[in-house]
């Protein structure tokens, strides 16, 4: 029973992922929001190098995963070759995953070795300049939250020759968080904080960019209902959020358990590489709720927005 449940979870990750193909996108490095290891769970990497011609060879492919509470920085290499594909299970065969997708694929994968965790990946080609030949896409199925999805590499289009890991051009940090009844939908987020990663990859080190989020000053109720005080949290490299994480308690209490709005701002850490967030959102449909969507999960990327810049008056006099 255990070896057949197995089976059918690695044909449904691999099924989600090659429908993901359709959509990848493309870069030098690219960005992969969220994977889990879960015990059960299969996140699965799919990659290609569409580099041809003379000298392209085997490509170094640089994973940098960024894992757990303490967003902890662990890396290697693996390789590509010309018009090459690959795709595996992020977690390593000792930490529950399957391996590769094709068993004889000559290609190298970097697999993460540690079950339950979380976090996000950054994968750079390492020997081209070329801005499109890395391509890639992410699919997980966790069958203890009822998680399926797939999504696109999120590309930097800048040569790791010069910076690897750096999506300093994403410059969101104002986010409009809603929530659903908790009844119905238990709402979370997982905030991936972006800019300039190339010296941390480099050096070793672990990602210290951080943002503080805020609510502005007021949590809103479900009939629109503004409800003043002002919380915050500062997220550092990567991190989870919940609605009661920008509401003083007296806002949490006023505005219930029927879900609601918070114009979330987010404001950079000074002294901190940071230029922006990639903010994933995750809701989960309660089982009572039935139905096909009972005990399933989604998971989005949220659309943000950046900080105006401050508009300076010419002296008038």
């Amino acid at each position: 029973m255990k070896t057949s449940f197995q089976k059918t979870l690695i044909a449904a990750s691999i099924g989600v992922a090659m429908f993901a193909a359709v959509s990848t996108a493309s870069a030098n490095s690219l960005l992969f929001p969220y994977f889990t290891t879960n015990s059960g769970a299969q996140s699965v990497l799919s990659l290609s190098n569409t580099a041809t011609g003379t000298g392209t060879g085997v490509v170094p492919v640089h994973y940098v995963y960024n894992y757990g509470t303490a967003c902890t920085h662990y890396d290697a290499n693996g390789s590509l070759t010309a018009n090459d594909i690959l795709s595996h299970s992020i977690a390593s065969p000792a930490a529950g995953g399957f391996g590769l997708a094709v068993g004889t694929d000559k290609s190298i994968p970097v697999y993460f070795p540690l079950a339950n965790q979380s976090g996000f990946l950054v994968v750079s080609s390492k020997n081209t300049t070329s801005t499109t030949a890395l391509r890639g896409s992410m699919a997980i199925v966790d069958p203890s939250s009822g998680l399926v999805v797939s999504y696109p590499g999120i590309d930097n289009a800048l040569d790791t020759s010069a910076t690897e890991g750096n999506f300093s051009a994403i410059k969101d940090l104002n986010f409009p968080l809603t929530s659903l009844p908790g009844a119905v939908v238990a709402t979370s987020w997982y905030a991936v904080v972006v800019g300039d990663m190339s010296t941390a990859i480099t050096n070793g080190a672990n990602w210290t960019g951080a943002v503080s989020f805020s609510n502005n000053g007021n949590v809103y109720n479900n009939d629109e209902v503004a409800y003043s005080g002002t919380a915050t949290k500062t997220i550092t490299c990567s991190g989870a959020l919940v609605p009661t994480d920008l509401a003083t308690s007296a806002q949490a209490s006023a505005v219930g358990s029927n879900g609601g709005l918070i114009n979330s701002v987010g404001t950079v850490v000074a002294g901190t590489p940071a230029t922006g967030v990639v903010l994933m959102k995750l809701q989960y449909v309660q089982p009572a709720v039935g139905g096909v969507f009972g005990g399933k999960q989604f998971l989005h990327r949220e659309g943000g927005t950046p900080t105006p810049a401050p508009v300076l008056l010419a002296n008038m006099g």
